[in-house]
């Protein structure tokens, strides 16, 4: 008897998660690490940006992809400046069995968003072998999604935009086991306000998907990164960067307002000070 519950139970659940029609208000990008060991150096980069959509009833019909790009400059030993760029653009496909609202819909997003950064470096070792760095900044953009669909076999389409402020803390360990090679662990907390919404959702709506809550409020977000660098022997200016980041969700409960958890980037890295000096 309490085999035959527990399959009811878990029938149950998998119908509800399956037909939940989330929100991202939120997308993790490549953080902003220069690999920095003396006064000069500096970084210009471009990466490419995807992940895989959260949601996987019609994943050939989704997208979830952008781009980054970054710049840095050691003004000191100790000292940096950074400039960052990010983009993406999502795509979800949701059908709701239960037909509560919206049966079906096709939500795609627009994001950007500028940043601008101090940080502090200093090495952990007299090799400089290991570095650590600490960073700080600010950030402003926009996010915004249309959702298009089925309300009952009736045709709906639907806007949102937000303005969005981001204030930051990076910490990161550089570590140079190689002449040709260097890895990092990477924590940030970002704090995002959302501000200034537009959207075409009635009230009911609104609170239907928790977005009534966002406007005006801030939200922490906490992420991870693990990121890699490959220089080249007679290419020390030029190297492949990638890396993985994962992001915390908003909320501990449950709410139809969810944060991507999973970006993978790759990307091609200059160092000026080094083609200089070639």
């Amino acid at each position: 008897m309490n085999d035959k519950f527990f399959i009811f139970l878990l029938l149950i659940t998998t119908v509800i998660i399956s037909c939940r029609t989330p929100r991202f208000i939120y997308s993790p990008a490549p953080p902003n690490n220069p690999y920095f060991r003396e006064k000069g150096e500096s970084k210009l980069a471009a990466y490419y940006s995807s992940a895989v959509n959260e949601n996987d009833l019609e994943p050939e019909n989704e997208y979830n992809h952008g781009f980054d790009i970054q710049a840095a400059y050691a003004i000191s030993d100790n000292w940096a400046l950074t400039a960052d760029y990010f983009n993406r653009k999502e795509k979800d496909v949701f059908f709701n069995y239960n037909r509560s609202l919206f049966d079906s819909s096709i939500v795609r997003y627009n994001r950007n968003l500028t940043n601008f950064g101090l940080g502090y470096f200093t090495p952990l070792s007299k090799d400089k072998q290991i570095v650590f760095n600490i960073f700080g900044g600010l950030g402003f953009g926009k996010f915004s999604f249309t959702d298009n669909g089925f309300d009952n076999v009736i045709a709906y389409s639907r806007e949102y935009q937000s303005n969005m402020s981001r204030w930051y803390i990076q910490p990161a360990f550089n570590f140079f086991p190689g002449k040709y090679f260097r890895t990092a662990l990477i924590g940030k907390i970002s704090w995002v306000h959302y501000s200034k919404a537009k959207t075409s959702y009635t009230t009911p709506e609104l609170e239907y998907f928790d977005l009534q809550f966002l406007s005006g409020n801030t939200l922490t977000f906490f992420e991870a990164t693990w990121n890699m660098q490959v220089t080249f022997k007679n290419m020390k200016w030029f190297s492949l960067d990638g890396g993985l980041t994962l992001s915390s969700e908003p909320f501990d409960n449950n709410t139809y307002l969810d944060a991507r958890n999973f970006n993978a980037s790759i990307g091609l890295c200059i160092d000026f000070s080094r083609m200089a000096k070639k």
